[in-house]
């Protein structure tokens, strides 16, 4: 079978946790089907980070994307849409189409799914769920003028995501509350969830760590994400204050100049390998994630290592974590400190934590487990 996998962002490890999942699902695809892969870049270095691709698919098509920028007055569709919609994509994928005789259409976001064809079996793969989150800063916006903007973005956002969702013959999710939102506006779409998982052989506790490491929290994001940026100024403004024995390493691409930088917090920015930073069984792994939705791969990271982890009810979402058995779970600054300071004082607790949800990924999240599912996608049609 033949399957075009069309993504905005290189499918590629260790940039973003939607590259992580897109680079296996492709890989998995790719032992039973040919798979033919279209991808946006938005500049000429991220075309080397293609180079694994070529490995896995009989075809790779990368097409600078040239964002649409125009006010688009009278269009329903929301800015994303705009943004990644050019001639050069449609035109490259009509080409693999007629060229490549493909079977199966899949679109990785939903600023993709615009590039669904009619009459060929298509599946499109949420990550997020956009309309949720644009409904949650409509809630928390106070200015009466941006707030009626932040509802005209939203309901323009709900309309699109579930009018595709209804559109396309399969639609998938990371998480089961992802899945249960939108059927509950998607009433005539085929919604299933299907997790990100990991491969537990390159992510397991480190053989060789050392208790007299200095304990370090930990929290690893790409800083054009939202929630990640939101995160970062909560860690640094609300916990480290409250630990100045305590270094914080906020890592990842993108930090903004404005983010304060506490005495003792460091800014590494990006790090190709998230494993070094983890320093079992003194790192502990904060991701105060308080919007968005999906699943979180940092989070992945740090549990099929063994790095104990706090964090909050909507960040463990995709996860059966529960809470001081797997991870800690904090909503707030108050419970979050009071989570820090345990942690900190108790390497038992650290240790427990991390077997717990080691033994949680092993069961639930390894890609053994979790590939036959994308395959039975483009199988069972």
């Amino acid at each position: 079978m033949h399957i075009l996998v069309a993504t905005p962002y290189p499918p590629v490890l260790h940039l973003h946790g939607g590259g992580v999942r897109m680079f296996h699902n492709i890989r998995i695809l790719a032992q039973q089907h040919s798979v033919h892969l279209l991808s946006f870049v938005e500049n000429e270095e991220e075309r080397e980070c293609f180079k694994p691709m070529e490995a896995f698919c009989e075809s790779v098509g990368i097409v600078k994307r040239v964002p649409d920028f125009g006010p688009h007055w009278f269009s329903l569709a929301p800015f994303m849409a705009w943004e990644f919609r050019t001639p050069a994509m449609h035109k490259a994928v009509d080409d693999v189409i007629r060229i490549h005789k493909i079977n199966v259409v899949q679109c990785e976001y939903l600023q993709m799914a615009q590039y669904k064809r009619a009459g060929i079996f298509s599946i499109l793969t949420i990550h997020e769920t956009y309309s949720a989150n644009a409904y949650d800063t409509f809630q928390k916006t106070v200015d009466a003028i941006e707030k009626l903007r932040m509802f005209s973005r939203w309901m323009s956002m709900l309309n699109y995501e579930i009018s595709m969702c209804n559109a396309f013959d399969r639609v998938v999710t990371m998480t089961d509350e992802d899945a249960a939102y939108l059927r509950s506006y998607a009433h005539s779409a085929n919604i299933r969830a299907i997790p990100i998982g990991i491969d537990t052989k390159e992510f397991q506790p480190p053989t060789d760590a050392a208790r007299e490491h200095p304990i370090q929290i930990v929290f690893v994001g790409n800083f054009r994400h939202t929630p990640n940026v939101e995160a970062a100024e909560f860690l640094v403004e609300e916990i480290a204050p409250f630990f100045p024995q305590i270094e914080f390493v906020i890592a990842g691409p993108y930090l903004p100049a404005t983010l304060p930088r506490p005495l003792n917090a460091v800014f590494p920015g990006y790090i190709a390998d998230t494993r070094s930073l983890f320093h079992s069984p003194n790192a502990i792994v904060a991701a105060p994630l308080f919007s968005g939705t999906g699943q979180r791969v940092k989070l992945l990271e740090a549990f099929a290592m063994g790095i104990p982890v706090v964090t909050t009810s909507l960040a463990a979402a995709g996860f059966p974590a529960v809470n001081r058995k797997h991870a800690v779970i904090a909503n707030n600054a108050t419970e979050f400190r009071a989570a820090v300071a345990e942690l900190v004082a108790s390497p038992d607790l650290r240790s427990r934590l991390g077997r717990e949800a080691r033994h949680m990924i092993m069961e639930r999240f390894t890609w053994e487990t979790i590939g036959q599912q994308f395959l039975d996608l483009v199988d069972q049609r």
